[in-house]
């Protein structure tokens, strides 16, 4: 049983590592900018009461500003 326990925590922190990072991007736009953009889409986050997750007040509010997705890191100036 506790090997069963066992085995389960590993596999679970082993998937936690698999998650790729994604990064907003946005062509000719720096990181600087991008980190701006980011902090005023998540200050949209509570409304009536409802605290919204990340992805829920961020990417509408990324892509209704020119952004995408992506899982490779921009490219540094």
């Amino acid at each position: 049983m506790i090997n069963r326990v066992i085995a389960l925590a590993v596999l679970a922190i082993s998937l936690a590592g698999c998650v790729a990072q994604q990064y907003w991007i946005k062509p000719g736009v720096g990181m600087q900018q991008t980190a701006t953009d980011l902090y005023a889409c998540r200050q949209t986050g509570v409304n009536a009461g409802y605290v919204y997750s990340a992805m829920e007040m961020e990417q509408p509010c990324m892509v209704s500003k020119g952004y995408a997705l992506s899982s490779s890191p921009p490219a540094l100036p």
